[in-house]
This record gives C-alpha cells, sequence and structure tokens, in this order.
C-alpha cells in the first residue's frame, strides 16, 4: 500500500490496470503519453499495446517525452471517486477533465474510464 497521491500510488495502479482483461482489450492498439494530475502532483504514464509501460512523476521542463492526453483534477475530487462517486458525475461536472489531444482521447475514452475507475480499487495507506 502507497500513500495517494505518490509514484508508488501510481505504480500501484498500473499494476492494477495491467491486470485488467477490459484495461488491457481498450488499449491493445495504443500508443500514447499521458499525464494524471492529483491536485497539485503530476505523473506521466506511457501506454503502449495493452499495458501501462512507464510511469514518472511528471515535470514539464526535464520531461521530454510530453504527452498527449491530460486527466486532472483536484485532490478531492479524486478521493470522492476512490469512495464510490461514479466518474461520470465527475467528468459531467467538471471536477474532472480531459484535456489535451481530444481526438486521441475519444480513441482510448474506455481506456481512461477505466484507468480513473481502478483508483476505487487501489488500497491507499492511512
Amino acid at each position: 500500500m502507497s500513500t495517494f497521491p505518490s509514484l508508488d500510488y501510481v505504480q500501484a495502479l498500473r499494476a492494477h490496470c495491467n491486470s485488467l482483461e477490459p484495461f488491457n482489450k481498450a488499449t491493445e492498439w495504443a500508443d500514447v503519453n499521458l499525464v494524471l494530475t492529483f491536485g497539485e502532483k503530476r505523473f506521466w504514464l506511457k501506454v503502449y499495446r495493452g499495458q501501462i509501460i512507464d510511469v514518472m512523476e511528471y515535470l514539464p521542463m526535464s520531461n521530454a517525452f510530453g504527452y498527449r492526453v491530460v486527466v486532472s483534477g483536484q485532490e478531492d475530487a479524486w478521493r470522492d471517486l476512490m469512495s464510490g462517486t461514479k466518474s461520470w458525475a465527475l467528468l459531467s461536472t467538471g471536477r474532472i477533465t480531459i484535456d489535451g489531444d481530444l481526438l486521441e482521447a475519444n480513441r482510448i475514452h474506455e481506456a481512461l474510464c477505466l484507468l480513473v475507475e481502478s483508483l476505487a480499487d487501489v488500497p491507499e495507506e492511512k
């Protein structure tokens, strides 16, 4: 277990998503860099061929890989999601937003939903 939001927590999220057959299927043809933003903390993820293959803290001035899609929200919105609020409720009210290359985001929308909703399945250290 690890504390949310932290790199260890996002690594656990990566392992969880990679173990889900629906996520593997939804990202089977994906090759996308994305950023998850939890308030002030940002994390870069590389999704490729059915797996999240890399995760690191996102530091814009030192991350040469860039990103295509950003999924962001304040930490309290993510905590609401982790405690059972459905992702569509948070997305439709703008508490969690998707930005960047919206065509790419639309292509991987199922994977984004699975990724976001998987936060509720990753235990947090209290």
